[in-house]
């Protein structure tokens, strides 16, 4: 088996293979020969069948059967020859193997490619500049102080805002289940409207309706399926937001609010100093990438983008 160089094209170097037809027919005969002593032709016993009806009737498999041994042969010879380093299998194209003619096709071999040295002198990236404000601290503080809301139970009627935990059978269900409510007077869904007003021990009955209707933004409703429902309430809860004061802030690890606030700033200050330094290197990289091209193993540009596609496509399915 004769191969040689042919071109460089990026990370891609082909080859061209080919081998006399002397080479092969020892191969060629003996895949006929294993075939003939299996096949059962009509009219024949096996493994008595004429070789020229065998090779007619099988050319495709024997022709396989062959180059099945010889394409990798001829892509380790090519490794080997000519010291390569391949980051996915050789790969052939333009395929000859005919029976009584020479075998020739033409090797491509992917490598890895040589990255040059990086250098960065004279590249300019332009960098956010970012300042905390007072506004921003407040809001983390805000953040924080929704966080440590608690629910206490109250023995008092529901107002608008609290929340019921609520037992509801379903017309012609008899086991209930459990709910927790939002007592709200204007929402769309009837069992948090029927809420509003009850204590734990209350209890009502509720039509829910399959009518369209627009959800509060900001708000999740609890969605019923279609019926008549008996709702018994068995607790009744209001969400109590800490006060912004010192107490707050000896909870959250601080000597006084002010002191708190001061921490809470040099956090938000590293934050951001964090986030504009990953901008910073992003833009780096982009320039780097575009002053030192290198070409990519197309193979693993294929794979990878494979790869990325099927990721979004499960991504879309879960959501």
């Amino acid at each position: 088996m004769e191969i040689t160089f042919k071109k460089e094209d990026g990370c891609q170097k082909y080859y061209s293979v080919s081998a006399p037809w002397a080479d092969l027919e020892p191969r060629f005969r003996e895949v006929v020969r294993t075939i003939r002593s299996h096949a059962r032709l009509p009219g024949f016993r096996q493994g008595k069948a004429p070789e020229g009806m065998l090779k007619g009737r099988f050319a495709k498999e024997i022709r396989e059967e062959v180059l099945e041994h010889l394409l990798p042969e001829a892509a380790k010879g090519a490794v080997e020859k000519f010291s390569l380093k391949p980051v996915v299998e050789p790969y052939v194209e333009a395929v000859a193997f005919e029976e009584g003619q020479p075998f020739t096709c033409t090797l491509i071999v992917e490598e890895a490619p040589e990255v040059p040295q990086v250098r960065a002198e004279g590249l300019t990236v332009e960098s956010p500049k970012v300042d905390v404000s007072d506004g921003q601290v407040e809001q983390v503080m805000e953040r924080l102080r929704q966080r440590a809301a608690v629910m206490k139970p109250l023995e008092d009627p529901s107002q608008p805002g609290d929340f019921v935990v609520a037992e509801l059978t379903r017309q012609g269900q008899s086991k209930p289940f459990e709910r927790l409510l939002g007592a709200l007077p204007n929402s769309p869904e009837a069992a948090e409207r029927a809420v509003v007003g009850l204590k734990a021990g209350d209890e009502t009955d509720v039509e829910v309706t399959d009518e369209p209707h627009e959800h509060e933004p900001g708000h999740e409703h609890v969605h019923l399926v279609p019926g008549h429902y008996h709702v018994k309430v068995a607790r009744v809860m209001r969400r109590e937001v800490p006060e912004l004061n010192d107490d707050f802030a000896k909870d959250m690890g601080a000597e006084s609010l002010e002191a708190f606030r001061a921490r809470l700033r040099k956090d938000v200050e590293a934050d951001v100093a964090g986030q504009v330094r990953a901008i910073q290197e992003e833009r780096l990289i982009d320039l780097l990438v575009e002053r030192h091209k290198v070409p990519l193993p197309p193979t693993l540009v294929e794979r990878q983008l494979k790869s990325d596609l099927e990721e979004m496509a499960q991504e879309f399915t879960r959501r």
